[in-house]
C-alpha cells in the first residue's frame, strides 16, 4: 500500500510537471524537487552508494545491477518503459527542457531500441548510449 502511495505522488509529480511544461517551462528548482523524489523512490528498493554516484556523475557508467534497475525504476515511475523493456522516446522528449531537448533527441534517435529486453538492461544500455553521444545526458538522472 504504501508503495501504490510513493507512486501516485510521483504520478501526481509528473502530471504536474507536463501541465507546467504545457505552459511554461518548469523552473530548475522544480526539476530537481522531481528528481529528488525520483531518486528517493528508486534508491529505497535498488540501493547505489556514494562512490557510485559519483562515479556516474564523471561519467564512468557503474555496471552494477542495483544500479541498472534504479535506472529502470526512474523510468518505470515515470511511466517512460512498459514491460518489453521498450522507452518512450517521444514522451521523453516532451518532457525535456529547451536547452536538453536537442540532446534528448539525439539520443533518443540514436539510443532507443525497439525490441524487447531485460527493463534494468534497457535502462542501463539507453543512457550508457547516451552518455557517449553527449556528457549532457546525465542530467536526466536524479543522482
Amino acid at each position: 500500500m504504501e508503495h501504490l502511495r510513493s507512486t501516485n505522488v510521483v504520478f501526481a509529480i509528473v502530471m504536474a510537471l507536463l501541465v507546467v511544461q504545457s505552459s511554461t517551462r518548469p523552473q530548475p528548482d522544480e526539476l530537481e524537487e522531481i528528481k529528488k523524489t525520483l531518486y528517493n523512490a528508486c534508491a529505497g528498493k535498488f540501493p547505489i552508494t556514494e562512490e557510485m554516484k559519483k562515479d556516474i556523475l564523471n561519467s564512468n557508467m557503474v555496471d552494477d545491477q542495483n544500479f541498472k534497475c534504479f535506472l529502470r525504476c526512474c523510468f518505470d515511475e515515470m511511466s517512460m518503459i512498459d514491460e518489453d523493456g521498450i522507452i518512450d522516446g517521444e514522451s521523453l522528449i516532451s518532457m525535456a527542457t529547451d536547452n536538453l531537448k536537442p540532446v534528448i533527441q539525439q539520443v533518443v534517435q540514436s539510443c532507443v531500441k525497439d525490441i524487447k529486453q531485460d527493463g534494468c538492461e534497457a535502462a542501463f544500455n539507453f543512457i550508457s548510449c547516451g552518455l557517449k553521444l553527449n556528457p549532457m545526458t546525465i542530467q536526466l538522472l536524479p543522482l
